[in-house]
């Protein structure tokens, strides 16, 4: 799930008097960009290896935040901070922590630089730099979250705005939403509703509630998610699914969703009304992957990390490796993949290092 909305970073181009890129302020043979989930599984799984003394880590926030909760904070009353950790607490001592944002990766020098103008070089980089939520794209929608019945948990405070939409709804027509672009938490967007629809049936309120599930690509309801909606939707009587809804528009004082109808190659809008929405935002990585050169250029996987799926090395740089939500390969994005992957890229590094001491 998202985390908190960054800052937007910018992008800098250092060079020096020959117009080369600048020479690294520091180094280290090992340098890791950002300590969310994933990022965070790294780390510990490199000081296990006895490795994290040659780590350099990126990362500007003081606080770990453990997203897949924001799901029970949203759905039952579990409080935000209670999400919230020092940083201090999750990273291995003998990493080097850099509490910069990265703004620039130069895979061709082997560089990163932050947007303090720090220079770091590097023998191995890991991208763990997450996705970001765009609240941007569905117009009206950032200024009109968490009023109008329009909430959210992908997010560490409309977590707690949608908690209080959920226990409180008397009732009326429920709309949930999952976007075209691939998104953090796998099947959370599926485990919201079931688990307000629960809620609502002990307060009494589910027989005067309809539900309405919209989901913009198909593709995202393969596999288990897919079968636990065959298997559920007919204990839910009023559960309507309706596939190529992308949601596009929010109209808060009429209580409106516009959805962008995909059918075949036709392209239609229609207008849902609503009494509860529950959004799960487009998402996409940062854009400074894309502009490293390190993305894929092109295609579904646009601007994600292009990387082999069975060893997570980089398809172009073979130092280059990446864990976590902004790879380009298939499949849901959760908190246990991101650990499996941290396991595989680990392993691979040992053997680089050991080869190359």
């Amino acid at each position: 799930m998202a985390a908190p909305d960054p800052p937007s970073s910018k992008s800098p181009e250092p060079t020096n008097s020959n117009g080369g890129s600048t020479p690294p302020e520091t180094s280290s043979a090992i340098v890791v960009l950002g300590a969310g989930e994933a990022g965070t599984a790294v780390l510990h799984t490199l000081n296990d290896a006895g490795l994290a003394g040659d780590v350099t880590l990126i990362e500007p926030s003081s606080y770990h935040y453990e997203q897949p909760k924001w799901l029970k904070v949203g759905t039952a009353g579990m409080k935000k901070e209670d999400t919230r950790s020092s940083k201090h607490a999750t990273i291995p001592t003998p990493v080097t922590w850099i509490r910069e944002r990265v703004a620039e990766i130069d895979p061709d020098v082997q560089t990163v630089t932050t947007d303090d103008d720090t220079t770091i070089g590097y023998d191995h980089l890991v991208v763990a730099l997450g996705i970001e939520t765009l609240w941007e794209r569905i117009r009206d929608l950032r200024p009109n979250l968490g009023t109008h019945g329009i909430c959210s948990v992908y997010g560490y405070s409309q977590a707690e705005k949608a908690w209080e939409m959920i226990r409180d709804f008397p009732g009326g027509r429920a709309i949930f939403t999952i976007p075209s672009t691939p998104h953090k938490g796998g099947s959370a967007p599926w485990l919201v509703l079931r688990r307000a629809a629960s809620l609502w049936r002990e307060h009494g309120v589910r027989d005067q509630t309809t539900l309405f599930l919209a989901v913009a690509d198909p593709a995202h309801l393969k596999g288990d998610t897919f079968e636990e909606l065959l298997r559920h939707r007919d204990d839910e009587d009023d559960l309507h699914v309706y596939t190529g809804y992308d949601l596009v528009n929010v109209r808060p004082e009429a209580h409106e969703a516009v959805f962008s109808v995909q059918k075949g190659a036709s392209t239609s809008r229609n207008v849902l009304p609503y009494d509860l929405l529950h959004i799960v935002p487009p998402m996409r990585p940062p854009a400074l992957l894309e502009q490293s050169g390190l993305a894929y250029r092109d295609g579904a996987m646009r601007g994600y990390l292009e990387v082999h799926p069975e060893s997570l090395q980089h398809k172009r740089f073979s130092n280059v490796f990446g864990v976590g939500d902004a790879l380009g390969i298939k499949g849901v994005k959760t908190g246990e993949r991101a650990q499996e992957q941290a396991c595989t890229v680990v392993q691979a590094l040992e053997h680089r290092l050991s080869k190359h001491p």
